[in-house]
């Protein structure tokens, strides 16, 4: 098996491991190439009777990894100074073929092409369940799991957007039915984060206004096409929206929103309230500030401190609700959806085997970005 891999800053060669360059990752150059290994067998597995073999036919990364990136970088990077070599996998989605079952699965069998039960905080389906991603290293060409950590999907769904469907349909739709009342005014912040066109798609099967928050109106074309009624310029460095005259004078017209859906909640819910209906609801997936202390730039938090954002809560008796990830119900639901071509997701590009330097570039350093980005193996 051949995986992508982030490898140890060494001019060392190795014959198993084929440097493609490196990219850079805030003020941090991290190298890549692919690394081949013997394939991993069922028999080499813990559990070996209970588990399926599965191997990758497209990975792609998320938010989240870019502050793995910098970890696991760190760590084989001490590990060159001591003398050893060392690689490490990254990812957190994938779409994989299972290659071999342990005699005790009833529920798969070879050739079905599978996804990560992602589902968080439990899976009613089963008695025993560990939540959430089954493994941060989704690049590894041939893993193991247990049942339970994988579903099914059907022929219809491409392993392009199988490769980013986990994260997105789960965490879209469980915030979604957690805040979305028939009528409503939802605003999404951040409308070009990958959660926020998936919460935008997946908004379109409800009887409500969307309207979308982005600080460039660059694809305001695109987000209108997806059922966006209006988008709302924000100037990010302001501590609070309203100070911008324009936005204030559409905000004047628009009326408060009913809820809000948030996927980096250190950047907008500390100016987003003054925004929000009376028993309004909102709901956030994640923050920004997850990889700062690994750079030179500092985080900077603007928008009011913790008493006035709060008691603005308590006068309008709004709800905050956390939400991570989300339950299986909310996964299958995204999956038929999209299946009945109810629910998209936006894919930017794929790449495949030689051009590991620019789908990692791609992924973290293009800022006019839309949509995901994919790595398909070639076999």
């Amino acid at each position: 098996m051949r995986s992508v891999s982030i490898l140890t800053p060494t001019n060392v060669e190795f014959d198993n491991i084929t440097v493609n360059g490196s990219f850079q990752l805030e003020n941090t150059e991290i190298k890549v190439g692919l690394v081949e290994e013997a394939d991993l067998k069922l028999s080499d597995s813990t559990d070996a009777d209970n588990r399926v073999l599965v191997k990758k036919r497209a990975f792609s990364c998320n938010y989240r990894d870019k502050s793995l990136i910098f970890k696991y970088n760190k760590e084989i990077g001490d590990a060159a100074k001591m003398g050893n070599y060392m690689f490490s996998y990254i990812g957190s989605e994938f779409v994989g073929e299972i290659i071999d079952v342990g005699k005790n699965v009833e529920d798969f069998q070879i050739g079905d092409r599978v996804i990560p039960n992602i589902s968080y905080p439990y899976d009613n389906k089963y008695e025993y369940y560990k939540p959430g991603l089954p493994s941060n290293h989704a690049s590894r060409q041939i893993d193991d799991f247990y049942p339970s950590k994988l579903i099914k999907i059907p022929d219809e769904i491409s392993d392009e957007a199988a490769a980013i469907l986990p994260i997105a349909g789960f965490t879209s739709y469980s915030m979604v039915r957690k805040v979305v009342t028939p009528k409503a005014k939802v605003l999404v912040t951040a409308a070009k984060s990958n959660t926020s066109l998936a919460a935008i798609s997946a908004l379109q099967n409800y009887d409500v206004e969307v309207y979308a928050m982005t600080s460039s109106l660059k694809y305001s074309d695109i987000l209108k096409n997806m059922g966006v009624k209006e988008i709302l310029q924000v100037d990010l460095k302001l501590n609070s929206f309203l100070d911008d005259p324009n936005f204030n004078k559409i905000m004047k017209e628009i009326g408060p929103f009913d809820a809000v859906i948030d996927p980096f909640f250190d950047v907008y819910l500390p100016r987003i309230t003054e925004l929000m209906n009376f028993g309004a609801k909102y709901v956030t997936c994640g923050f920004y500030d997850q990889y700062s202390p690994f750079v030179k730039e500092p985080f900077t938090y603007r928008g009011d401190n913790f008493t006035r954002l709060f008691t603005n809560v308590m006068a309008k008796n709004i709800s905050i609700i956390g939400n991570c990830i989300g339950l299986r119900e909310d996964g299958l639901k995204a999956i038929n959806d999209y299946k009945e071509g109810k629910f998209h997701i936006i894919i930017d590009k794929v790449f495949s085997e030689g051009q590991e330097v620019d789908f990692f570039d791609l992924t973290y350093n293009f800022k006019d970005r839309l949509g995901k980005v994919v790595y398909k193996y070639n076999d």
